[in-house]
């Protein structure tokens, strides 16, 4: 079942979402998928605690497989889809931070709201500066969080 979470987890950051280079925008899917993990999370999660918990910590994809089914087996009620949101939406934040950075404080792209596509030509822009450091994926990961953190008004 671990291996099923990790794999669906996995599959948001990579095959199903890399654009092509002149993609203009996150694919739509990813930035919904995204909007909806978040959503599960904090319905879920500030059940029992506070998000600030959760969101202060950083693991990578195993790590947080093992916490989200810890929650699930001490009660926290929430189905394997919902689980394998919640472990997607904390890898796309914990791959906004592990790659932003190491340029820049996290707070400067928190500062401000933009649309997806204008999310996506920041990443892409950034990334430019380390090439190679960010795949194709990664930057439409990290876009679409962004994008539904800090979306336009």
């Amino acid at each position: 079942m671990r291996s099923q979470l990790v794999a669906a987890a996995l599959a948001l950051l990579a095959f199903p979402f890399v654009l092509p280079a002149a993609a203009q925008s996150p694919a739509p899917d990813l930035v919904e998928y995204l909007a909806r993990a978040k959503a599960v999370f904090e319905q879920t999660c500030n059940v029992c605690h506070g998000l600030e918990r959760p969101l202060s910590k950083t693991f990578d994809e195993a790590g947080w497989v093992r916490i989200v089914e810890r929650m699930h087996d001490s009660g926290a009620e929430i189905d394997r889809e919902g689980r394998a949101q919640v472990v997607a939406f904390l890898l796309a934040k914990n791959l906004f931070e592990a790659k932003c950075s190491t340029c820049h404080g996290i707070d400067r792209p928190l500062a401000v709201s933009k649309s997806p596509a204008d999310w996506l030509e920041t990443v892409r822009r950034m990334s430019g500066k380390k090439p190679g450091d960010l795949s194709e994926a990664e930057a439409a990961g990290i876009a679409a969080y962004l994008a539904i953190t800090r979306p336009t008004p």
